[in-house]
């Protein structure tokens, strides 16, 4: 639980700097995030909807994370319980970089390099290098074992009433009619593609990839920015998925060729799948 939030005796000025914009810290408490209800509203896609908050205790600014998906830095460490935070201190949300700034206060030396660190928001958090085709295959070994499991659970009901009806029932009981089959095969249809949007969009969008890339330790990014992709880039990746898949398989060919190992769905959806290094969680420092 958080600490009473309360304004300090004295006038607050300091203010959080955000690529190009500015908030004013003068409220005792504010939220951040990507959601419409929080104090300062960051609309990128690595921002949680309820990401992080700064408030006031007595005369220190203190910074907390929320759960975010991506994580809350400071000073290029990643806050896991309340931080003190001061004028000058490099901040990140996901892979938003901020910086705590005081206008009345003369710029230090190094205030440039802090301004364009902060700015300089596409510098991602996530490092590694191009994965292999060997990492790319296993992923997606693994996805499609577990996407094939995980398709069991909502056709469940359906597998369950023609198990009843052909071991179960007595001979006499009257099927299950057409219509009421209907019924429950749109439901489950509709409840698989649910789970398949979550597995597979979400799962590129928000999650860095699904569960069977992340679980061989690979990643996807966007391969400018080193970024998540979000939904807009996912939607497309899939429709060039697609294409490669009408290549009848050749098109998951080209990492071999390729330094970047790249396939032909990432080439037309400019993205890229990497392969995390052990120390994990750490975040690239801005330049």
């Amino acid at each position: 639980m958080s600490a009473v939030a309360s304004l300090p005796s004295e006038p607050v000025e300091l203010r959080l700097k955000v690529a190009d914009q500015s908030f004013p810290l003068a409220a005792a408490r504010m939220t951040i995030g990507r959601s419409r209800s929080c104090d300062i509203r960051i609309k990128v896609d690595s921002v949680s909807r309820l990401h992080a908050a700064l408030y006031w205790q007595d005369t220190s600014l203190i910074l907390e994370d929320m759960g975010s998906s991506n994580g809350t830095w400071l000073n290029g460490e990643r806050v896991v319980g309340p931080r003190i935070v001061a004028v000058g201190d490099l901040l990140r949300f996901g892979t938003l970089g901020a910086f705590i700034e005081d206008p009345r206060a003369p710029k230090p030396d190094g205030s440039g390099r802090l301004a364009r660190a902060a700015v300089d928001y596409t510098t991602g958090l996530v490092p590694g290098s191009p994965a292999g085709f060997g990492w790319r295959m296993l992923g997606l070994l693994l996805d499609a074992v577990l996407f094939g499991l995980g398709s069991l659970v909502p056709f469940a009901p359906l597998v369950a009433v023609n198990f009843a009806e052909r071991r179960l029932l007595q001979p006499s009981t009257l099927p299950p009619s057409p219509e009421t089959m209907g019924i429950l095969l749109g439901g489950c249809s509709a409840l698989w593609l649910l789970y398949a949007w979550y597995y597979v969009i979400h799962g590129w969008a928000r999650r860095g990839g699904t569960p069977g890339l992340r679980l061989a330790g690979l990643r996807l990014i966007d391969w400018r920015q080193r970024t998540p992709i979000g939904y807009p880039r996912a939607l497309l990746r899939l429709a060039a998925v697609t294409v490669t898949c009408a290549t009848l398989g050749a098109g998951f060919l080209v990492p071999l060729f390729r330094r970047d190992r790249k396939t032909l769905h990432d080439l037309l959806a400019g993205t890229l799948v990497i392969r995390r290094p052990p120390t994990l969680g750490l975040p690239e420092q801005g330049r």
